[in-house]
């Protein structure tokens, strides 16, 4: 099927999203293990490839001997055209294989609007959406993530939920299949016996049903944690090493779920952080860590971490980022630390325009916090500020709507008083009610409102120093409507795929949404606009995430009063009932407050020998720098790398071998190296020419071996040299190409010699390039010094030969395609070889 993929990938963009053969990727033979399972993301590649929990699972599962993990995430719309018109099914990245053809297919649930994609996926992998309508040559249907505190709006189409903490339950799961595969019902039996795993088939139909707890990772500091993780072609949304810090918080703010379904907080201690990162930054390349959790400032040792991970990779240009910040001065003191080494951007969340509302949602922040938080900001420098805002949260008024524009006029005013203007970056988003929290029965503000209130605040925050964007009202509906929805909303997702639901953060549509709720014969409002009495039934009673209805229920009740509750941490324990729930149901005792400090780790020095002999640079004085001058061949498995993923690469491997690479100046520093000339998309060559700056004398063999090892397998190193001070070094003037076309008949393919002598004849080749939203005419025949074909066609197939000067612009092979279209209908672009044409000093072999 690979050669089929093949096919399409010319027509996409950002085809390397669907190639796979990244750097620290796993190919186990299938045939040599017992249980294959397809880890599917129901977003695209991008998105997918920032998910944390998918890369542990990834890892887990792989360090297995008889469990083969491969990832799969969804298709982008075009790249979905593609495959249902070639009738290719949805594919795994590390095979290329069906996806209908695994054991299992495990889909992470982090969102709600997800939940049409998965179908979306399911389809276009050949698989029943109907988890009734399977049988025994299906996968089964597993899912985790958030939103599996709520399952019932997904229960018809998956087979079994996996509740809490993944990588806890995951190899339980696939030991089960492993001893019952082959016979769908007795597998379902056997995984309803597992803790923590809710299969609908099963519990769904029995009189009442049990209560399923959640499963959790008491210890974080023993538990897996991937020692490589795979480093994307193409950029991914958070392409750095995410360093799980600690998991959970008991912050307590009433509207997050996030907070409460992930207690108790446990932390990985300073030593284990240290070692992880030095470990991942060594097998990745990456140039920033990112300390991840839900509020990673809480960790008891953050100052430490931070200060400790600045000390040991500052040299090697990595920088640090906490991407959870508490607004107050501490933190941004913090911050400013992390700024040595990287300029980064800096975020707070107020949520509320007034104290009276933060105490209502629990926030815990005051105003004097925020406001003391930007003075600090602006003392250290900082110009650029974002600001995130709740509305439609309960009991809120109009003046609380009003103190949001308030506050940021106050956080203007600093700015001005230290004569140091600030752009504030204001996001609104209206409050959403989610399962399993305080906030659980209140019912969400009416759209109408909803768009009120946002009209009421966007005046306020007008001038030339504010940006302000807000979250569609009609999206936060439907999103409130599955979050707290039950099975009869498995009709309603249904309906809004058959209607084109898919991907719904780019092509969100409310009517259709609306359309499938009335077929159903439900309202919206009833699932997103209801108050709740807090003694009511809620359709996910059956799932235990720890936290008590009671204490839910209790902290509903003081929001009325806008009490607030400490953070448990710091002060009384809350009574929140997961000490009580874990130790009921696994025996399992736990301690909620801070551990013990650990010592911080000594720093290590690099150890990699840098000054062996023979030396680039030799001559010049110690430590001199010098430019490398490499060719490199670019094959087949490589050819969707686009300009910009094939300069990451080589950024990352130059990174993993250790080189000693020379930096840019400025904010954030670059590695000084370059390639010659950017292939076109698609294509592979055999001459390619990178220039990479050194920063001090090394062993030029010793270099290529390094860096050919750290480097994907079809990107291989042909020659290098030192380049020296008054030596230019060869350059690319030009391109000899090898264009394979193909042709949709035979009688298309005898069209091609003539169409090339007739395009050859004419003065201009006149054509319209786009650039972004810019459109522009060009004329390609001074750009084409040669064309003619290899040989004549065979059956529908033909090469052709281009030879393309490198002038102001280069011609593209695809619009020399598009130009010989005007002669041959059908004509399509199959791959592209090229042969760099270079003048200069030759390169000497190595």
């Amino acid at each position: 099927m690979k050669g089929r993929i093949n096919d399409i990938l010319p027509r996409v963009a950002k085809p390397a999203r669907y190639t796979g053969g990244e750097l620290n990727s796993i190919r186990k033979p299938l045939d040599e293990t017992s249980v294959r399972i397809a880890l599917a993301f129901p977003d695209v590649y991008e998105v997918g490839m920032s998910n944390l929990g998918l890369r542990i699972l990834y890892h887990v599962l792989n360090s297995q001997p008889r469990f083969a993990a491969e990832r799969v995430f969804a298709p982008a719309f075009d790249m979905e055209e593609e495959m249902r018109n070639a009738d290719i099914p949805l594919f795994s990245l590390e095979s290329s294989l069906p996806v209908g053809s695994f054991d299992l297919v495990g889909f992470s649930l982090a969102y709600e609007m997800c939940y049409t994609s998965v179908l979306n996926m399911l389809d276009l992998a050949h698989i029943p959406q109907l988890a009734s309508d399977r049988t025994d040559d299906h996968p089964i249907i597993i899912a985790g993530g958030h939103c599996t505190s709520n399952p019932e709006p997904m229960a018809d189409f998956i087979d079994a939920f996996a509740i809490g903490d993944g990588e806890e339950v995951i190899l339980d799961i696939a030991r089960v299949y492993e001893a019952n595969k082959g016979n769908r019902a007795h597998v379902l039996q056997a995984l309803a016996g597992i803790d923590g795993v809710y299969v609908p088939s099963v519990h769904g139909t029995q009189l009442e049903k049990p209560v399923i707890q959640s499963r959790v990772v008491l210890d974080l500091e023993r538990a897996q944690f991937p020692d490589k993780l795979i480093v994307p072609f193409t950029e991914a949304v958070h392409d750095r090493v995410a360093l799980e810090i600690m998991r959970g918080c008991s912050r307590g703010c009433r509207f997050c779920q996030a907070g409460m379904i992930t207690r108790p907080v446990r932390e990985r201690s300073l030593p284990t952080l240290c070692e992880q990162a030095t470990e991942l930054l060594s097998k990745t390349g990456y140039e920033e860590i990112a300390l991840t959790s839900l509020s990673s400032a809480d960790h008891s040792q953050i100052r430490d971490i931070v200060h400790t991970l600045i000390d040991q990779h500052e040299k090697d240009k990595v920088g640090i980022s906490l991407p959870s910040l508490r607004a107050d001065a501490e933190c941004v003191h913090l911050a400013a630390d992390i700024q040595r080494v990287r300029k980064s951007g800096l975020t707070f969340a107020p949520e509320a325009g007034s104290q009276r509302l933060r105490d209502v949602i629990n926030k815990n922040v005051t105003e004097d916090d925020l406001l003391g938080a930007v003075e600090a900001a602006v003392d250290c420098g900082w110009r650029r500020i974002k600001l995130y805002f709740m509305v439609g949260l309960p009991i809120e008024t109009d003046d609380d709507l009003r103190g949001i524009g308030e506050l940021v006029t106050k956080v203007i005013d600093i700015g001005r008083r230290h004569r140091a203007p600030l752009m504030l970056n204001v996001t609104i988003s209206p409050f959403v009610p989610k399962p399993h929290t305080p906030f659980q029965w209140r019912g969400m503000v009416p759209m109408e409102e909803l768009e009120r209130r946002i009209a009421l605040v966007r005046p306020l925050l007008r001038g030339k120093n504010i940006s302000l964007s807000w979250h569609d009202p009609r999206c936060s509906r439907i999103e409130a409507a599955l979050a707290r929805g039950d099975k009869r909303l498995g009709n309603v997702i249904h309906e809004s795929w058959r209607n084109g639901g898919n991907l719904e953060q780019d092509c969100f549509n409310y009517d259709r949404w609306q359309a499938a709720f009335d077929k159903a014969g439900l309202d919206i409002a009833d699932f997103a606009n209801a108050d709740l009495p807090t003694d009511a039934p809620l359709p996910w009673d059956h799932i235990s995430v720890g936290v008590s209805k009671k204490f839910l229920a209790r902290e509903n009740e003081k929001a009325d009063s806008a009490e607030n509750t400490p953070d448990c941490r710091s002060g009384k324990c809350s009574a929140c009932g997961v000490k009580e729930a874990l130790a009921g149901a696994f025996g399992q005792t736990i301690e909620c407050r801070p551990p013990v400090r650990f010592a911080v780790p000594e720093t290590k020095t690099c150890a990699v020998d840098m000054t062996t002999s023979p030396l680039a640079g030799e001559g010049r004085g110690e430590g001199a720098p010098a430019r490398v001058l490499i060719t490199f061949r670019k094959g087949e498995g490589a050819r969707w790398l686009g300009h910009l993923d094939l300069m990451r690469v080589f950024e990352r491997a130059v990174r993993v071998s250790g080189i000693d690479i020379a930096y840019s100046e400025g904010f954030n520093p670059h590695p000084k190296m370059s390639i010659a000339s950017a292939l076109p998309l698609g294509a592979t060559a055999d001459r390619e020419l990178i220039t990479i700056n050194v920063h001090r004398p090394v062993d030029v063999k010793d270099m290529v071996a390094r860096l050919q090892r750290a480097l994907p397998e079809d990107v291989s190193l042909v020659s290098a040299e030192i380049l020296s001070d008054n030596k230019r070094g060869p350059t690319i003037i030009g391109s000899e190409l090898i264009v394979s076309v193909a042709f949709p008949d035979d009688e298309s393919a005898s069209m091609l010699g003539p169409a090339v002598d007739a395009l050859l004849s004419q003065s201009e080749i006149i054509i319209e390039r786009e650039s972004g939203k810019k459109r522009r005419t060009i004329d390609l025949r001074p750009g084409i010094s040669s064309l003619n074909l290899v040989e004549p066609p065979v059956d529908t197939g033909a090469r052709i030969a281009v030879t393309l000067p490198h002038l102001e612009f280069t011609v593209k092979p695809a619009e020399i395609v598009q130009a010989l279209g005007k002669f041959v209908p059908g004509i399509r672009m199959v791959s592209i070889h090229r042969v760099a044409l270079i003048t200069g000093d030759s390169v000497v072999p190595v």
